[in-house]
């Protein structure tokens, strides 16, 4: 997708009392079809729902691992199931260090609590919005056990980086892949380069079977280990039959109708993400050199897939903070929302106030949260303004939000926008 971009509109923005830039109703498309139904209806003839008795998970799982080169997939119930049955099999224990970005989901923190281990979070880079690795390193000690690297929006960690700093120090390297379904780093699919990749079938990311995840390995004993981490502890293989659990797991199977839909996804991925990639490269041409504007930077090597567009504003260049700019493009007719998840997670009441469990002792409450700075994050937050983005976003979408965004910018830039 090539678009030419046309001068900025002299007239005010719609803010301002302008005619609105977004004129057009963005596009969609149905999510779920034939394909999905088909796959449903021979689930259900199978008569049972069972992942170890049915065949739709278990052909979900080699197919996912086939398609991003692993030697293992294991099928749960949601990303969240995936990164807590990740830092189960990994032997995450009580007082151990798991250190984590401070702008992700609950989804990558709550594991580390229920394991009994303490988040430490490390900043970010200013375009990325992905762990700086010199602000990891800064943050070992002898405690930490674990790394989750969270691919945010679309776009990988530094993981040659992570992975040679976790290495040196006898760390796991965990990677959160729940934004970033067909990422590339270095020609490779994220969640191969630590020794597991976490996905989520979330009904919000690139591909959906309602809730879902899938976590990938090539290690074999690793391997059977999350296959425990995902069923109670119970070993299933017909050898074993086993109901003896050696360690405590989690329930988090995922079923035979999750798996058919997830089947069927999988299979538009490509087109998806391709869809992706094509519309928000030509949004950031468009939208290069926007006063008082930066957008978001991959990290050298990766090709993200785009999950959403987080724009930064720089007030004193553009004579509006965040909200204003958002509010201005909101009266453009343009989606948007400013600051992403509001604050860093170490600054929601469950770390400052230690309020994880009712009652008994934690060891994360020995952390002082809120001495807890991460000075890149809290900046990405505050001047953060997000535009979501689909893969049925058509051409007009992408020139009329460019020019409702370029024509806010100038007129702030401008001056007019300031109070006063």
């Amino acid at each position: 997708m090539t678009l030419v971009r046309g001068p900025v509109r002299s007239e005010p923005p719609a803010i301002a009392g302008g005619e609105k830039a977004k004129r057009t109703p963005y596009g969609s498309a149905p999510r779920y079809g034939d394909e999905e139904l088909a796959e449903l209806r021979e689930a259900l003839e199978q008569n049972t729902l069972f992942y170890a008795q049915g065949r739709k998970v278990h052909l979900l799982e080699a197919e996912f691992a086939a398609r991003h080169g692993a030697k293992h997939a294991i099928a749960c119930s949601s990303g969240t199931a995936a990164l807590h049955a990740a830092c189960t099999a990994l032997g995450v224990s009580p007082g151990d260090e798991v250190i984590v970005s401070p702008i992700t989901d609950m989804g990558s923190i709550a594991p580390i609590l229920y394991q009994g281990a303490v988040p430490v979070f490390a900043d970010l880079t200013p375009r990325g919005y992905t762990l700086d690795p010199a602000a990891v390193a800064a943050r070992v000690t002898e405690k930490t056990r674990a790394v989750i690297a969270v691919h945010l929006w679309g776009n990988a960690c530094d993981l040659s980086a992570l992975r040679a700093l976790c290495d040196a120090h006898g760390l796991f390297l965990i990677e959160d892949c729940a934004q970033a379904f067909g990422c590339a780093y270095d020609g490779r699919p994220v969640g191969t380069f630590g020794h597991a990749g976490c996905y989520s079938y979330n009904e919000f990311k690139h591909i959906s079977c309602g809730d879902g995840g899938v976590v990938l390995t090539d290690d074999a004993d690793l391997a059977h280990r999350l296959r425990l981490s995902t069923d109670k502890a119970y070993d299933r293989r017909p050898a074993a039959l086993l109901r003896q659990p050696a360690f405590l797991a989690n329930n988090y199977r995922m079923t035979e109708l999750q798996a058919a839909v997830a089947r069927a996804q999988l299979r538009k991925l490509d087109d998806i993400v391709a869809r992706r990639r094509r519309w928000c490269g030509a949004l950031s041409a468009l939208l290069a050199g926007t006063p008082g504007v930066t957008l978001p930077e991959p990290t050298p090597g990766c090709d993200p897939s785009w999950w959403f567009f987080l724009l930064r504003v720089c007030p004193e260049a553009l004579g509006a903070d965040a909200d204003a700019f958002a509010k201005a493009l909101k009266a453009e007719g343009i989606r948007n929302s400013a600051h992403y998840i509001g604050k860093p997670i170490y600054a929601y009441p469950l770390f400052t106030d230690h309020s994880a469990f009712e009652r008994g002792p934690h060891p994360y409450e020995a952390r002082d949260y809120t001495r807890e700075s991460c000075p890149v994050a809290e900046a990405i937050l505050e001047t953060g303004v997000m535009l979501p983005v689909n893969e049925a976003f058509t051409e007009t979408d992408c020139v009329e939000i460019a020019a409702g965004v370029r024509r806010a910018a100038a007129w702030f830039a401008s001056g007019q926008g300031r109070k006063g």
